[in-house]
This record gives structure tokens, C-alpha cells and sequence, in this order.
């Protein structure tokens, strides 16, 4: 784990972006940590960005973290340690699955070691701080549309590296591609290639990846998540949604919730100044916080 930039000030907040695995040659692959207003945190928050996992598309683009980056200062504002992560997208030597989905993994387990070793780096008191802040044991995933595919995959595998990966996590799927063989059908994404541009191949050349990359094929979940999405996606469509959040509290019951908001485009769902955030996610991530941590982590966000 190596430090690429320290106490960089945006006209937000200051985060450090910490590489993982070969990250620190090609700047690819790391976490950007968000500096925490408070040493005792409720939760750590990670967040997973979307873009068809096209490679212009990152916490770097021009569109701001690819449209979420509004949610880490949200969350750190009301107590909560927030973590963006970036990874290999499909043209990135060794993006494309299965790398994209074990950069997840590698930067999970990265926070992991963060938590309990500090940056080994002297001198930095702040980035020591925000290391100790974070709570890998109280993990929330959030992933945006193909964001929402990857965290939905990544809480499958949690648990299976004890003391390496966060033994479990809370997931918000938020506008998420989470059935990839549907996603193939639909042609999702402005070009119409994104799924098997992303996986390599097509169901019918290798429908073995598909069921080992898909959340739909992974079902049930064992984790808590919320599914939500807006009746006026233009980028993710509604029916595939729909189809997962059903399939998916038909065989694991009360661990899902499904939030279907009238009126919300792709990326009002993670825009932290939207109505749609404000009045049916806020309350509906409270109510799934309380019941798997605690009220006084749910109260913070509705403070």
C-alpha cells in the first residue's frame, strides 16, 4: 500500500489516493480516501462508480467521480467515513472480467489493511487519522450501474478471506446493471456493447463466466441491499431492474428492499441534492441501517 497523493484539496474536501496491487505504475488501480470530520465514525461508506465500464469514465473524468461525486461528502458531513474506489476498467491491461471484479476485492482488502496498519507513511497525522477512522467491520457498499454489478458481486465473495476482506456488508445498488445476461439481451448502454465488452465473450461463447459474474446468477443474496432505481432511466432499463429486486426478495425475503422511484433518471440516484436521494433513499438506507447496526447510525443520516 503506497501513498500517489497526499492532502489533495478540492473545492470540497482533502483525500489522499491510496494505490493497491500494481496501481502505483499505472495510476489505475487505488482508494481515494475522504478526510472524516469525526475520529469516531458510524460506518465506512465505499463507493463504486459506474460507466459501462469504459475506461473514460473514473473517479478523474470530467463528469465528477462519473456523476456520485456528491456522496462522499455527503456521508463524511453526518459522521461516516467515506472511501471512492477506482479499478481497471474494460480496456485496461487486465480489465475487463474477472480483473475489474478482483480490483474490488484487492482495494476491500486494502481498507482492511489500512484500518489496521495505518499508511506506514510518517508524518501525516491527518491520513493516520482517516486510516484509524475507517471501519471495514461496518462496511456499506454503494455502486452506481455498472458500479451496482460489481458491488452486488463483491458482497457475494465477502467472508471468504478471514482477517483479508471485510467479513460482510450492507449494499446499496443504486441504478445497477445486476443482470448481465439480460444486460446482453438489452444491448445495455449508449453503444449497445457495454456487457460483453466488459466480460469478453457473449452468453452463448461462455455462459459459465456470465453465471460467476452476474448478481442474478448469484442469488440469494446473504447481505442486506437495497435495490433502487427511477421509472425514467434512460441508460439502465427499468424492466431489468425490476426483474432482479423480484427474483432476488422472492429467494432471500426480508435482506432485500426495493425502492422504485416515479419520475428519477440514471443518475438522480446518486445525486445527493436530488429529491429522489433525499426523500426515498435517505429514509429508506436508515431504515436498513437500523436494523443491521444500529439507531444511532441510522438517526446520523437523517440528521
Amino acid at each position: 500500500v503506497s501513498t500517489q497523493s497526499t492532502g489533495v484539496v478540492d473545492s470540497v474536501m482533502v483525500h489522499w489516493d491510496i494505490c493497491y496491487g500494481d496501481g502505483i505504475e499505472n495510476g489505475d488501480r487505488f482508494v481515494r480516501l475522504h478526510a472524516p470530520c469525526s475520529d469516531n465514525t458510524h460506518a465506512t461508506v465505499v463507493m463504486v462508480h459506474g460507466g459501462y465500464w469504459k475506461n473514460k469514465y473514473g473517479l478523474n473524468d470530467e463528469y465528477g467521480s462519473a456523476c456520485i461525486g456528491s456522496l462522499a461528502p455527503w456521508f463524511t458531513a453526518r459522521g461516516f467515513s467515506a472511501v471512492e474506489l477506482e479499478y481497471r476498467r474494460r480496456d485496461h491491461q487486465g480489465g475487463g472480467w474477472p480483473g475489474t471484479n478482483e480490483d474490488i476485492l484487492s482495494a476491500l482488502r486494502c481498507l482492511v489493511q489500512l484500518r489496521r496498519e495505518g499508511s506506514r507513511r510518517d508524518g501525516d497525522p491527518a491520513l493516520e487519522a482517516a486510516c484509524g477512522a475507517l471501519r471495514p467491520e461496518r462496511l456499506v457498499l454503494i455502486g452506481h450501474s455498472a458500479g451496482g454489478c460489481l458491488a452486488l458481486w463483491a458482497a457475494h465473495q465477502l467472508g471468504r478471506e478471514e482477517g483479508a476482506l471485510p467479513g460482510s456488508a450492507v449494499v446499496i445498488a443504486a441504478a445497477p446493471v445486476a443482470d448481465l445476461v439480460l444486460g446482453f439481451e438489452m444491448e445495455v448502454s449508449d453503444d449497445g456493447d457495454a456487457v460483453p465488452r466488459y466480460m469478453g465473450c457473449t452468453p452463448n461463447e461462455d455462459m459459465d463466466a456470465y453465471r460467476m459474474a452476474s448478481p442474478a446468477a448469484l442469488l440469494p443474496v446473504g447481505f442486506p441491499v437495497l435495490v433502487v432505481y427511477g421509472t425514467d432511466d434512460k441508460h439502465v432499463p427499468p424492466v431489468l431492474m425490476g426483474k432482479y429486486a423480484a427474483a432476488a426478495k422472492e429467494t432471500s425475503g426480508a435482506l432485500v428492499t426495493e425502492v422504485v422511484i416515479g419520475g428519477a433518471g440514471h443518475f438522480d440516484v446518486v445525486d445527493a441534492e436530488s429529491d429522489a436521494w433525499n426523500q426515498e433513499i435517505v429514509p429508506a438506507i436508515a431504515g436498513i441501517l437500523e436494523a443491521h447496526f444500529d439507531p444511532e447510525c441510522a438517526n446520523a443520516l437523517q440528521a
